[in-house]
């Protein structure tokens, strides 16, 4: 079964098609590891652009990356979400980092695969790392006052983080939760959430 660029562009429809592309592509890629290494749910596998990939760059409906920024994408797993935020945004700089090295090691081949120049993949936990991020990004690894507790230490002054998870999710000082509805529409991410905090 092919994964289709249509929802992609529907959703994202200034992406070029070069990006789309690349999309579609590491979602197969991802499919095709995932029968070997569990990098997700193997119940999700069939709807991966759903559930993975545009949760994942539902960070860039609220805040684009501008060129050159770092981003930490803390307990990356199976690349989300960092590689579809650096596939779709080429000029800022990723380090995805995860405790887990044969996941990390797929997301180094998945980055090998895309040519993509401007990700580093880092074996180890956020917490070892020693410089600091214009933004800190996550996806469901802990609850929030965990990922607040690793995020917080990476972050550069006026930087930002973004986590994103499922069901209710606190309201934390400083800080927003966004329903992914809202910026969709559509019942795949009805129970979805993106915590926005400065």
């Amino acid at each position: 079964m092919q994964i289709s660029p249509t929802t992609i562009k529907y959703f994202f429809p200034d992406l070029s098609e070069a990006t789309v592309g690349q999309l579609q592509f590491f979602c197969e890629l991802v499919r095709a590891k995932n029968e070997h290494i569990n990098l997700i749910s193997r119940k999700d596998i069939g709807g991966i652009v759903e559930r993975h990939l545009l949760p994942s760059l539902a960070i860039l409906k609220i805040n684009p990356f501008e060129a050159g920024a770092t981003v930490l994408d803390v307990g990356t797993g199976g690349g989300f979400p960092g590689l579809p935020l650096a596939i779709a945004t080429p000029h800022t700089q990723f380090t995805l980092v995860d405790s887990i090295g044969k996941k990390i090691k797929a997301v180094e081949a998945f980055v090998g695969a895309l040519g993509l120049k401007n990700v580093t993949c880092v074996n180890d936990r956020a917490e070892n790392l020693r410089r600091q991020y214009r933004y800190v990004i996550g996806r469901a690894v802990a609850c929030v006052d965990t990922f607040l507790g690793w995020a917080r230490p990476k972050l550069e002054p006026n930087g930002k983080i973004f986590y994103l998870t499922g069901g209710t999710i606190p309201f934390p000082s400083g800080g927003s939760v966004i329903d992914l509805f809202e910026l969709y529409q559509h019942k795949f991410c009805e129970t979805k959430k993106l915590l926005a905090l400065s």
